[in-house]
Parts: C-alpha cells; structure tokens; sequence
C-alpha cells in the first residue's frame, strides 16, 4: 500500500515539472514575445495654415503657427526630434518661441508643433529668425531629414494711444514732508465729445494716482475729445499747514511699436491748473484735447480749438457733474 502511494506521487511530480517547462518555452516556440519593427519609415512636416515655409508677419499679429511631423508607420518606441534655431536677429523669448523638443510616441505617428511670434511693443527693424526640424534623427529603420521655417517680423505699430495723467508733488506740511498721493489726493480725468457732452468713458476718473487712460479704436471713434479734470477728494489739503502751491498736470503719450520720438509728455496750461487751495468738487478745468482720425492721434493744447471760450459754458459744468454722478467708485 506505501509502495503504491509513493509511486503516484512521483508521477504527479514528473507531470507537474513538464508542464511547467512546457508554459516556460510556449513563448519562445510560438513567437509570441517578438517585437517587430517597421523597416523603410519616411517622414513629411505638413504645415497648418496659415503657415508656410516663408513668411513676413506683422508683430502686431502676434499669435501662434503650427505644423505636424508625420512618420509613415508607427514605431514601437518614442520617437525625439529636436527643433534648432539656426539663424537670425530676433530674440527668443522676447520675439518669438518654439518648441524645442518634438516627442512622437510609441505607437503612434505624428506630433503637433508650435510657434509663436510675441508683441513686445518695442520700435525695432525688421527682423528674422530661421528654425531647422529634424535633421539629427536617425535611426536603423527610419530617418526625419532636415525642414526649416523662415519668418521676417515687421515692427508692429500698437492700434492705442495710451495716456498716464500726472499730478502728484512733494509738499511740507508744517515740518512734515509729505505727497499728493501719500495723503490720499484724487483727481480724476472725464473723458467729453466734440460738444462737451459726457462720453462715459470713465477709465481714469478711478482711485490711481497717477491716473491711466487708454485711447483705443473701440471707445474713441474717429472725432474730438477734450479731456476736464475734477478733484474728487482734496483730502484736507486746503487745510493744512502749507502756503499754496500749485499742482501742475502732466500727460505722458506713448504708443506701443512706435518711434521714440513720437512719444513724450504734455504739460497742462498754467491757467487751468488747480492750486492746493482748491477744494474737491469747485472746479472743472481743461487738460487736453485729443483729436482722433483714422489711427492718427493729434494733441491739443486750448489755443487752437475752442475750448478755450467753451469751458465756462454752464454745458461743461453739467457734463462733469453728470459724469461725477455716473461714476461709481
């Protein structure tokens, strides 16, 4: 009976071990472990519109182009192709960026590559730069040739003028120096048409000292706009222990991609400017007069137009009161 028993569980020993060898070498015996690769791959860059292999873009059109790396057949590896910058006088980062690295995945046959050209609203030449695809990706199966993308940036002419009303100054306070803005001084600048009439615009008539007003071509029409100050919070200043002075207004210009020398400062007429005396709310005087025509800004002092008589017309008074009581701080 001992005899017997040791017999069988030899044999179920014996059969185990074979099948075990036999699940071992299935694998190998029948291929399935084979990782086979394509052989004779060819690869093409496809640009998306509206790019092309050259091209001369405005830098006010800053935006981004694409085109995608194709290979023929899917590999069973990630495929790394690296994008160059061969040449040219623009600034990565600063004018434009890339992708430098293009990674097409195991498996599948194409990647999306980027470029993007930046608005740096500075005046500058024409400039240019020239990327190199591929090119350095070669390998037993497959290559990825060179391809290269041109591009010539033309300074880009910003569609705004932009305004930064000035009117703080130093001042002693008995024995203590003191500012318009550190005491909490606010003037605010209202924005009126051709006749005077409240525009609506009511950008800087806010809190900031200085104060920011953009001109652009969807709130400032071709036509004439003067602009009025108003002390909205002398904040004491007629009050305290200082002889009067007066505060002066500047207007600084300036416009995004163009020439140095068409930007600078303004300076308000001697006539209208408010005095440290002049209490919140008393009084409404001329800045400037902005004359809009067709992305041309021309500035204007009192002399040439009318304001000059117009601004003590009872409808200056009621524009800014209307624009003091329609804007919410």
């Amino acid at each position: 009976m001992k005899k017997i028993t040791k017999q069988f569980l030899l044999s179920v020993f014996s059969m185990t071990a074979l099948l075990f060898v036999g699940c071992q070498e299935e694998p190998a015996l029948t291929g399935q472990s084979t990782i086979e690769v394509a052989q004779n791959v060819t690869s093409t860059v496809a640009f998306v519109a509206p790019l092309a292999a050259t091209q001369t873009v405005n830098e006010k059109a800053a935006g981004k182009y694409q085109y995608k790396l194709n290979i023929s057949n899917a590999q069973p590896v990630d495929i790394y192709v690296d994008v160059k910058l061969k040449s040219g006088t623009a600034t990565r980062g600063t004018d434009f960026d890339f992708d430098e690295h293009l990674l097409i995945k195991a498996y599948t046959t194409s990647v999306t590559g980027n470029i993007s050209i930046l608005s740096d609203l500075v005046f500058e030449p024409t400039e240019n730069f020239v990327l190199e695809i591929g090119g350095d990706v070669n390998i037993s199966n497959a290559s990825i040739p060179a391809t290269t993308i041109s591009f010539n940036i033309v300074n880009g002419l910003s569609d705004n003028l932009d305004l930064k009303f000035n009117f703080n100054k130093s001042f002693v306070d008995g024995t203590t120096a003191r500012t318009l803005c550190g005491i909490g001084y606010d003037m605010d600048f209202y924005v009126l048409d051709a006749d005077l009439n409240d525009t609506g615009i009511y950008q800087a008539a806010a809190s900031g000292c200085p104060e920011i007003l953009t001109v652009s071509p969807a709130k400032f029409p071709n036509g004439t706009y003067h602009i009025y100050y108003d002390i909205w919070d002398a904040h004491g200043l007629n009050t305290m222990n200082t002889p009067e002075f007066t505060i002066p207004i500047t207007v600084d210009y300036f416009r995004g991609g163009g020439n140095p020398a068409s930007n600078g400062t303004f300076a308000q007429e001697a006539i209208f400017a408010p005095t440290s005396k002049t209490v919140a709310g008393s009084k409404f005087e001329f800045v400037i007069t902005i004359v809009v025509n067709n992305g041309v800004f021309t500035l204007k002092n009192s002399v040439p137009t009318t304001v000059a008589t117009l601004k003590t017309v009872n409808t200056v008074l009621d524009a800014i009161k209307e624009a003091r009581m329609n804007n919410k701080k």
